[in-house]
């Protein structure tokens, strides 16, 4: 996969962990019932494993720029 292709498919991630969120949000002020404690242990298991691949993208990226900057060389005295 191409990093674009990652980077997109994190987005629709966030994005659906946003809907489910503001779905669940909803449900907490307008019911009485609230989220149940196995709800609220999905949505965290969901926020930790896409901070944990968005931490990885971006230790990836720092690593991959690291690793392509040039060596500098002395210069020669002639």
């Amino acid at each position: 996969m191409t990093l674009i292709r990652v980077q997109l498919a994190i987005i629709t991630l966030v994005g659906v962990l946003a809907d489910q969120l503001r779905d669940a949000s909803h449900r907490l002020r307008h019911e009485d019932d609230g989220m149940t404690t196995t709800e609220v242990a999905v949505v965290t298991f969901l926020l930790v494993g896409a901070a944990i691949v968005v931490m990885g993208i971006i230790f990836n990226a720092a690593q991959t720029n690291a690793n392509n900057i040039p060596v500098p060389t002395a210069p020669v005295a002639g």
